[in-house]
């Protein structure tokens, strides 16, 4: 269990996610559930998103990786921060009857490569997840809205890509961390109570 549900948005959730283990709250405040033993991930965000004109919400949750946080990055972990970017991918279904998942480099890299001319776009993450048949069965189970694997940098609010292109690069250039996120975002309609938690979504962790 977590420390505490007073936390209506996560209560489901951490109910939910206290079959395989203990979590508790992020100190920052934020709707974050952190596992008390390892796991392969450090943390999860948990966010909804409301559909335009509708009461229904998807729910986004972000499984966050950290490789060098604040305190252990240094400048020799820009050029591999720079090199991973490249790697990013999100998935997308095939087929009309029997969907199919696959995984393919982030689209906006390509207008980033623009801006930034020693990008390099790597297909080599999307492959290999796509030749993973156990990770397919298992997204293939969930069937989620949507499933990227990008690397954190801070937030840049802006409509224009252009902008958010020319923005990001002194990001590029200057990352003080190295954290992979792995982003889902699911249309949940049977998350009902506290007693009965997301009956139709069961995740082998």
């Amino acid at each position: 269990m977590v420390d505490s549900f007073s936390d209506a948005l996560l209560a489901p959730f951490a109910k939910y996610l206290s079959k395989y283990g203990e979590w508790k709250l992020s100190d920052l405040g934020a709707s974050i559930l952190i596992p008390s033993k390892e796991f392969h991930f450090n943390s999860i965000l948990v966010k909804p998103k409301r559909f335009s004109f509708s009461a229904d919400k998807s729910w986004e949750f972000t499984a966050s990786v950290i490789i060098y946080d604040k305190e252990q990055f240094s400048t020799d972990c820009i050029s591999l921060f720079q090199r991973l970017k490249g790697y990013e991918c999100e998935i997308s279904r095939i087929g009309l009857i029997r969907k199919k998942f696959r995984f393919y480099s982030y689209p906006i890299l390509k207008y980033l490569q623009k801006e930034i001319s020693d990008l390099v776009i790597d297909n080599y993450l999307a492959e290999m997840l796509n030749q993973d048949d156990l990770l397919q069965k298992r997204i293939s189970a969930v069937s989620p809205d949507s499933l990227s694997v990008k690397l954190f940098s801070q937030p840049i609010v802006t409509k224009d890509l252009n902008e958010y292109c020319r923005k990001f690069h002194e990001n590029y250039e200057t990352p003080s961390e190295l954290i992979w996120n792995v982003q889902c975002e699911k249309y949940l309609g049977h998350i009902l109570s506290k007693k009965k938690i997301l009956q139709n979504s069961r995740l082998n962790y």
